[in-house]
């Protein structure tokens, strides 16, 4: 009977990722693809051409399954998930002199940032592995977290993160995730990526208002052994932004060799401020380089229990970082109405539909 549960679910789970699709699909809100045309490229039919509907069933990647798990598994070796770049990967060790100089008189005032240390990292936040654009057409990644939620299945990321799934051929979150080792290795196993929910007005690391839409939610599939990712690992709580200041533990998967030679987890504890100008939160670390997009912000961490809430992810302006890249400047995204609309849908299975055109003047934060 347990057998059977679990299997049904896998199937409601499917039927409402293909259900969302299908909405926008009657409602005129996403045209199909035309002949020729990717089938992952999903666009709004002609007068109606303001933002692309993305989210939906990944319907370019073959059906969940014990096949299709099986296939994720072969794809991704520890070779493959090792040279895997991420999609901020602009966010290297790189100092131009301006910066280099900036941050000498700010380390001659005593004011440096913190700097974020490596640790073993916790089962509810891995990484996103998924090959093709927009990277070199190379496996690619970045950071997410598993947020509580019906179907036991659900990961928060960055927008800029997720829209990349609309163009892979494999794709998977690893929880938890340890370099070196294959995805059929991994501690708390692989979990192949089924559903997208994006907000249709974001633009993928747009320096505009719309970068404060930059988060996605990521339904996966039940692991190789017929379990549901919640159930394996356990879950942080999506919440709203309560404030711009904020007391926070930022956790990520930084990519550059320089400093992170084993590819591990590094978390910071730090406060927050607002990014002027923006509906978003500004944080100031060392060593958040590429591959810490879509890290989660959590308030109210809990070492001992590995429990908190949710109130941000790395992303927003620029993809979550300055003009420079720095690695010591991160944003993201306050959580407000738009947020919680999202989470709502995603935890849902519905349809994305945002008709109006987005206004930060009128957004709510509650």
């Amino acid at each position: 009977m347990a057998v059977r549960r679990k299997k049904l679910m896998g199937a409601v789970g499917l039927a409402l990722c293909a259900y969302a699709l299908s909405v926008g699909l009657d409602q005129g809100l996403v045209a199909p693809a035309s002949a020729g045309q990717d089938s992952s490229e999903l666009v709004r039919p002609a007068g109606r051409d303001k933002v692309p509907l993305v989210s939906g069933l990944l319907g370019h990647l073959p059906l969940p399954g014990p096949a299709r798990s099986r296939q994720e598994g072969a794809y991704w070796t520890a070779q493959r998930m090792g040279e895997a770049l991420p999609v901020d990967v602009a966010r290297v060790v790189r100092l131009g002199s301006d910066l280099s100089e900036a941050l000498e008189q700010l380390s001659l005032a005593g004011v440096l940032p913190r700097t974020a240390e490596h640790f073993e990292g916790m089962p509810m936040v891995g990484t996103f592995f998924y090959d093709g654009s927009p990277v070199s057409g190379k496996a690619t990644y970045c950071t997410g977290s598993v947020v509580h939620s019906g179907g036991h299945s659900l990961v928060l990321t960055a927008g800029h993160c997720a829209l990349g799934l609309t163009h892979a051929r494999h794709a998977i979150f690893v929880p938890d995730y340890h370099f070196g080792y294959s995805a059929a290795a991994q501690p708390y196993g692989f979990y192949p990526a089924t559903c997208l929910f994006v907000d249709p007005r974001y633009r993928a690391n747009t320096k505009q208002a719309v970068s404060d839409l930059d988060l996605a939610f990521v339904q996966v599939d039940a692991n190789d052994r017929g379990k549901r990712l919640e159930d394996v690992t356990g879950a942080l709580t999506f919440a709203q932004t309560p404030r711009y200041n904020n007391h926070v533990t930022v956790i990520g998967y930084p990519y550059s060799a320089a400093v992170n030679p084993a590819h591990k987890a590094v978390h910071c504890d730090v406060a927050t401020k607002r990014l002027l100008g923006f509906r978003q939160m500004q944080m100031e670390c060392n060593g958040f380089y590429g591959g810490v997009s879509g890290g989660p912000w959590i308030s109210d961490y809990n070492p001992s229990t590995e429990t908190g809430r949710v109130i941000g992810s790395v992303g927003g302006y620029n993809g979550g970082g300055n003009d420079a890249n720095a690695d010591n400047v991160t944003y993201s995204p306050l959580y407000g109405k738009d947020a919680q609309d999202l989470y709502n849908d995603a935890n849902a299975g519905r349809a994305v539909l945002r008709p109006h055109s987005y206004d930060p003047a009128t957004a709510s934060t509650g």
